[in-house]
């Protein structure tokens, strides 16, 4: 086991820390803000990333994946992701080494470690977190480092 329970709840809350620290930075009026035609917008991408510690949440628990509405803002969708984070932390820290390494069913029927899950979702996370540095720049708006160090 690369990490224990511990260590995947620090990475992941380093990681979403950053990205709640930018988010605080985006006006509410830039939320609809979209880097393409048919791309997500900055709202979109925080209620994707919402729907996704929700997912994982239930996955970690034996459930399954349920689509979660979209947020009326982007203020609204901030407000989900900051609940989220701390909900996705205490869960991830309560695993034992026993948990993480049980075999789950997730995406399209594949059997995962819960460690593989967890992995996969940090590097979902850290991939849109991307997107939105990227368009947080071409919003005028200077995003912090891209992880919380302490």
């Amino acid at each position: 086991m690369p990490y224990d329970a511990d260590e995947y709840a620090q990475m992941f809350r380093r990681h979403r820390a950053a990205l709640l620290d930018l988010l605080e930075r985006v006006p509410d009026v830039a939320g609809d803000t979209v880097p393409w035609p048919g791309g997500r917008s900055i709202k979109d991408l925080v209620d994707h990333l919402y729907s996704t510690g929700e997912g994982v949440i239930s996955m970690l628990s034996g459930g399954g994946w349920e689509a979660q509405p979209p947020s009326a803002s982007l203020s609204e969708a901030v407000a989900r992701l900051h609940t989220n984070t701390g909900v996705v932390i205490e869960r991830i820290s309560a695993l034992s080494e026993q948990n993480l390494q049980q075999e789950l069913t997730v995406f399209g029927g594949a059997r995962w470690p819960a460690s593989r899950l967890i992995d996969f979702h940090r590097e979902h996370e850290v991939h849109h977190k991307g997107q939105l540095w990227l368009m947080a720049r071409q919003s005028g708006i200077e995003p912090p480092f891209f992880i919380q160090m302490t």
